[in-house]
């Protein structure tokens, strides 16, 4: 059985707080659930639809695992993660967005784009 990245919520006295750990993510149905607190039927036509409208491809976003001897499970990337999460409209789903958008603009680093023209023709 191999060790697995996933995101969740930490129970405190007062309050939850979402742990995002560092390393590739992978996470299951019912982590998936557990995490944006809505039911399997939900996540899962989310995630069907996601594949129908190709923003993203199965075998770029999921894998099965081996957990025992005759038990597989299936996961999904940190890709995948981020769509659902701004796909699902359930308060969990809301509290995840705000968290991932409150890390991104902590992290964002400025950066510059750079045009050259190395051609004869100038730009229009």
């Amino acid at each position: 059985m191999e060790q697995r990245n996933i995101i969740e919520w930490s129970e405190h006295s007062e309050y939850r707080e979402l742990t995002i750990p560092s390393g590739e993510i992978w996470m299951s149905e019912s982590e998936l659930v557990d995490l944006f607190g809505v039911f399997i039927p939900k996540l899962r036509n989310t995630i069907q639809t996601l594949y129908k409208e190709e923003l993203v491809k199965p075998y770029e976003t999921e894998r099965t695992i081996k957990q025992s001897r005759n038990l597989y499970l299936t996961v999904y990337n940190m890709e995948l993660v981020l769509l659902l999460a701004f796909r699902l409209n359930s308060y969990q789903a809301r509290a995840v967005r705000k968290e991932l958008m409150v890390r991104i603009e902590r992290d964002h680093k400025p950066f510059e784009v750079i045009f050259t023209n190395v051609g004869r023709k100038q730009f229009q």
